[in-house]
């Protein structure tokens, strides 16, 4: 509301009305310092919660025997002449002894030799192929495709054509060099296709096949068997095994060695630890406090804090059960055996030789201390699910608590600003029907002035104090 203010006020009015509404203000002020402090302690649970988001993906890297072991393969002099993939879930370690005598071909036919591959001179005709389960697969070619590059071309248009075509120069014949080449899209006897002849009419150059190659089978030989493969591409060529053959070397045998892959199993438990130092170093940082810390915003003290990491230092000084609890093998195993300890800083530190050294010594029992049904994993995902979940995890409420208390701020900032709202509109109007008031003393004040002709003095300024 704009008021206007004559002389007579000297501004003492309108700076009454501010002090006024400064003094009311004070609490508002107070409650939106309240909030922003609270928004901040929000920001930073969420870091906080955000943190156990990356501990729980690196967990489920080891949240089973499948997940934690790590496979490598060695071909050593076999690299040039197969690749392998395996799958961790199926292929076991060991060594195979692999000679590729032959590999896997596909049926292939070439033309005759053309002068010119553009040149339309095939007229219209059919490219038929019988195909290995008894249908065939037909290719019409019309006057526009009738040179080899347009045959090539409708070819290669078909998605079901079982075949790739392929025009090539062959430098041997220099007047005719251009020819076409048919290649099965699958290599092995299974997928043989027979190529009739090819039917043109009305053309001026003639066209056939001037040399075919039927499909065979790959030949390898494996630990001194001989064995015949149908394709150079075999899925579980042994348990959990897929081969590549590249190259044939009849005279040059290769061993593929499939081992435990210590370094990579190691890597993910590093990355497990580095994820908890996380979580560790976040709760260190919050009672880390001196004269300067402003723990109205922080978590300094915070006792739910402090049970979290209770929790986690407990569970890392347990033993993890290995064996039959009836037999003699049965045994505890603890984390600063396999190279997890804490600092004196409070956090972990993971010494990777140490835990290399004990999977090579004793894999499958550290496995089972880590992922068995009462393992390391089991037991942390029990105890982040505890505080995770988001129905009644104990982060996801606290963080519920957390913002509901930002909205209560948000009202009552909200109520108080209407309340000043209205505050300053009656101050305003009480002191403008006062300015009003004065006014009208003061016109007659000087009517009687006029009258009595002066003397008297200045009642309004009087009664300001002038």
């Amino acid at each position: 509301m704009g008021l206007r203010f004559d002389p007579v006020g000297g501004g003492q009015f309108k700076q009454a009305v501010k002090q006024i509404i400064e003094a009311e203000s004070q609490p508002l002020r107070a409650l939106e310092a309240r909030k922003a402090r609270e928004e901040a302690r929000v920001k930073l649970f969420q870091e906080f919660k955000g943190k156990f988001s990356g501990l729980d993906k690196s967990l489920s890297e080891i949240a089973s025997f499948k997940k934690f072991r790590e496979l490598k393969v060695d071909m050593g002099d076999g690299q040039h002449l197969a690749s392998v993939t395996v799958d961790k879930d199926k292929a076991q370690p060991g060594s195979y002894s692999i000679q590729v005598d032959e590999l896997a071909a596909r049926t292939s036919v070439i033309s005759n030799g053309f002068e010119d591959p553009d040149e339309l001179g095939l007229g219209i005709g059919f490219i038929v192929m019988d195909l290995e389960n008894g249908e065939s697969a037909e290719v019409f070619v019309d006057e526009e495709h009738a040179s080899l590059r347009g045959v090539a071309s409708l070819i290669n248009a078909q998605d079901k054509s079982p075949v790739r075509a392929a025009v090539i120069q062959d430098a041997s014949d220099p007047d005719e060099s251009w020819k076409i080449i048919l290649t099965a899209k699958k290599d092995g006897k299974g997928n043989n296709i027979e190529f009739p002849e090819f039917y043109f009419l009305d053309g001026s150059n003639d066209f056939y096949v001037d040399e075919d190659r039927p499909a065979q089978n790959a030949q390898v030989v494996i630990d001194g068997f001989p064995i015949e493969l149908v394709s150079n591409d075999i899925p579980d060529f042994l348990p959990g095994m897929n081969l590549h053959l590249k190259q044939a070397r009849p005279d040059q045998p290769f061993t593929i060695t499939v081992t435990e892959d210590h370094q990579k199993v190691s890597g993910k438990v590093k990355s497990l630890i580095d994820q908890m130092n996380q979580v560790l170093q976040f709760i260190i940082q919050q009672n880390t406090v001196d004269e300067r810390s402003d723990t109205k915003s922080t978590f300094a003290g915070d006792t739910g804090l402090q049970t979290i990491e209770y929790r986690l230092r407990n569970l890392l000084h347990e033993g993890f059960p290995v064996g039959d609890p009836g037999s003699d093998d049965f045994r505890l195993v603890f984390l600063n055996q396999l190279g997890v300890e804490f600092e004196k800083s409070g956090l972990l530190t993971f010494k990777e030789e140490k835990f290399t050294k004990a999977l090579e010594q004793d894999f499958d029992g550290i496995a089972e201390a880590i992922t068995g049904g009462f393992g390391f994993s089991f037991q942390l995902r029990e105890l982040l699910g505890s505080y995770t979940r988001s129905a009644d995890g104990i982060l996801s409420m606290r963080e519920r608590g957390l913002k509901n208390r930002v909205t209560e701020l948000d009202r009552q900032i909200e109520n108080k600003a209407k309340q000043i709202e209205r505050k300053q509109q009656s101050v305003t109007e009480q002191f403008s029907r006062l300015q009003v008031a004065l006014s009208n003393m003061q016109k007659q004040q000087q009517y009687l002035t006029a009258a009595v002709g002066g003397g008297g003095g200045n009642t309004v300024a009087q009664l300001l104090g002038g």
